[in-house]
């Protein structure tokens, strides 16, 4: 009877969960992908790799949004039972609170595992796949540097000037363009105007860079030869897929647990020297490592916090949940920013800003759970 009605309580928990992770993740989303919406609207690609991008980003929401659904479904789930008197009649049958809460634990177990593990190798690969993704939209790093006015050198061995352009440089006006083939070999173009022609593979990521030249001339020579001089109505300069370099700078939520555990034990110099990571992002490694570890088992604690919350109307005693919960969030959201921000000016230790305001929460959840009305 007793594991029936544990069994009742679990699957009275379950749809609430599930609604209100979508929900808060699909709230996320909804700002990140305003943020997208010219970049979406504006390339040229297929359903399927938006909703892919859409997928890698949902992913990255889950440590986020989790142990905030998991919080206000264990409210509302516990407001119900105890609305409709289905507390009061399971503790008067025997059960105790904490037989009460056990189906309640053991899926909050289940999803602080569970999350633990995806921050372990899948979102930190997500973060990555939807950071390449992005900069395949935006073209970033290479395109985006063709500037009108501006000397851009971040293809190798090449010079562009133009003293026009469009964005990311698709039309250029009074081209300058400088080839370094090889230490004997260079040549120099002119042209009145110019375009770049993408070619683009939704799979591998990659773009083909064309640039068409018009109306211009050729200047080249060869070490120790003559100069020669070819004019040209129009000429077509390949970008080798080679030249084409993959600029994706490392950033610390697309390292896997086990990378920033070795970031752990690096010097800053070290840091550098392996993902070129300034102090700042020193910092934000070690801060990624431990906030992982956080992030999933706050699950548990916001957890057996909603349930003391969520039990209301016994004895007289009555509360509104909702406020008291949400209080409990602002405080618990707040201390923890602030002491990060002690964190990065090295007044604490990061572990310590991590993990006491989760401490904290923990202490609020065993004082509101001594303060129901029957002992266990």
């Amino acid at each position: 009877m007793k594991l029936l009605l544990q069994r009742y309580l679990a699957a009275q928990f379950v749809l609430p969960l599930v609604v209100s992770t979508i929900f808060f993740i699909s709230f996320l989303l909804t700002f990140e992908l305003f943020r997208m919406t010219e970049l979406l609207v504006t390339r040229d690609i297929s359903l399927w790799f938006t909703l892919k991008l859409v997928g890698n980003i949902a992913l990255t929401f889950v440590p986020l949004s989790l142990p905030i659904a998991v919080f206000f479904s264990t409210i509302y789930c516990l407001n119900r039972i105890s609305g409709d008197s289905e507390y009061i009649a399971m503790r008067a049958g025997g059960l105790t609170k904490f037989k009460i809460m056990l189906p309640f634990l053991i899926i909050a177990a289940i999803l602080t595992a569970s999350v633990y593990q995806l921050n372990q190798t899948v979102i930190p690969k997500s973060n990555k796949a939807f950071k390449q993704k992005l900069n395949y939209l935006t073209s970033s790093g290479l395109l985006a540097g063709i500037k009108e006015g501006q000397f851009f050198t971040l293809i190798p061995s090449l010079t562009l000037f133009a003293s026009k352009s469009t964005k990311y440089g698709r039309n250029l006006d009074e081209v300058f363009l400088h080839i370094q083939e090889n230490p004997q070999n260079s040549k120099v173009i002119f042209a009145k105007r110019g375009e770049l022609i993408f070619e683009r593979d939704a799979d591998s990521l990659t773009e083909k860079l064309t640039l068409v030249l018009h109306d211009g001339n050729i200047v080249g020579q060869a070490k120790g030869t003559d100069q020669e001089k070819i004019l040209f109505q129009k000429y077509v300069f390949p970008v080798s897929q080679q030249q084409f370099e993959d600029r994706l700078s490392i950033k610390e939520t697309m390292l896997s647990s086990k990378e920033l555990e070795g970031v752990l034990k690096m010097t800053p110099e070290e840091a550098e020297k392996a993902y070129r990571f300034n102090k700042k992002e020193f910092f934000n490694a070690k801060y990624e490592f431990w906030n992982r570890k956080n992030g999933a088992f706050v699950c548990f604690i916001f957890c057996f916090l909603g349930f003391t919350l969520g039990v209301t109307g016994n004895r007289g005693k009555g509360k509104n949940s909702g406020l008291i919960g949400l209080v409990c969030l602002i405080l618990y959201y707040g201390l923890y920013f602030s002491l990060v921000s002690f964190a990065k000016k090295e007044t604490i230790p990061i572990p310590v800003a991590v993990f006491l305001p989760m401490t904290v929460m923990m202490g609020l959840g065993l004082w509101f759970y001594r303060k129901l009305d029957w002992q266990s």
